[in-house]
């Protein structure tokens, strides 16, 4: 009897612990404001860092001491730094020029980095 509640404790355990550390993990798109992490920082200590972010100009984040701090998107109030290959897209994207700040950021999401697949103009709802 003992053995069988140390058996199934064990179980749970394991399983608990899978859910808990894939919950971290998913596929994108996250959907928010692109801009370079330099900046966003700053964005974070607003009260709303998203509308705060949608206020920022794309020039700003296309200049080299900006664009050279990477790129991350804000949602809501979470940031999500881009890996580097997102960061090379994200200046592909901005170098556009109709390009718009609201993306939807596809790929694989690691706790507060995405590990870029593709960036995309988010849809008008």
């Amino acid at each position: 009897m003992k053995f069988s509640l140390i058996t199934v404790a064990a179980l749970l355990l394991v399983g608990s612990y899978a859910t808990f550390t894939r919950a971290d993990d998913s596929k994108g798109p996250v959907m928010g404001v692109l801009i370079d992490q330099a900046c966003a920082a700053k964005m974070m200590t607003k009260d709303d860092p998203q509308a705060a972010a949608a206020k920022h100009p794309t020039a700003c984040c296309m200049k080299e001491a900006c664009a050279s701090s990477g790129f991350a998107v804000i949602s809501g109030k979470k940031m999500y730094k881009l890996d580097d290959k997102g960061a090379q897209m994200a200046k592909d994207y901005l170098a556009k020029a109709d390009a718009k700040t609201m993306v939807n950021v596809e790929g694989n999401v690691k706790d507060d980095m995405i590990e870029v697949t593709a960036i995309n103009p988010a849809e008008k709802k």
